[in-house]
């Protein structure tokens, strides 16, 4: 099986070391694709390159997981569902991405060199607010707020633990024989 029909095609079977393979990279291919929400590759080509990237990689999901539900005996329902939800999710994302971005703005000259400089200050910004979410969440409790803020961060993580799980349990599902 060539690699492109690997990951496009829905016809076949994938046993285990294959299918973690070929997961793996599908993985690292989606945290590669975070790389399309940088700041300056925003501003200059807009949210439609990652929106490319995040599509072709749930198909890709979607096809080599359903490969190993055949290859295990099982039907495709579930993958198809799990990466609907995932998609939506992505959809909810992109979404708040353009909302947050303002691709309607109008930059001058003197703002791209504004920009490159704040790279460095919003990445230190973006480990302190980590650390700080982090921090907050395995602190000492401060009421009702806290709750809904760990019930909102859940929230939003669980598509993504959702298709990990999914992804855990098919690639240990045993193969039937052809």
């Amino acid at each position: 099986m060539d690699a492109l029909a690997l990951f496009t095609s829905l016809d076949g079977r994938l046993g285990r070391r294959t299918f973690w393979l070929s997961l793996l990279v599908v993985y690292l291919a989606g945290v590669a694709a975070q790389v399309l929400l940088m700041p300056d590759v925003l501003a200059r080509s807009g949210i439609w390159p990652f929106c490319a990237v995040e599509a072709a990689l749930i198909w890709a999901w979607l096809v080599i997981h359903i490969k190993r539900l055949r290859d295990a005996g099982q039907g495709p329902a579930t993958a198809v569902a799990v990466a609907i939800i995932y998609a939506l999710a992505v959809v909810l994302l992109m979404v708040l991405i353009a909302f947050l971005t303002n691709p309607n703005a109008v930059a001058t000259p003197g703002d791209a060199a504004q920009a490159a400089g704040n790279t460095a200050g919003s990445t230190w910004l973006g480990f302190f607010l980590v650390f700080a979410i982090f921090g907050v969440l395995f602190s000492h409790d401060f009421g009702m707020f806290m709750v809904i803020l760990k019930l909102m961060i859940f929230l939003a993580c669980l598509p993504t633990l959702i298709s990990i799980v999914f992804s855990l349990v098919t690639g240990s599902r045993k193969s039937l024989p052809p």
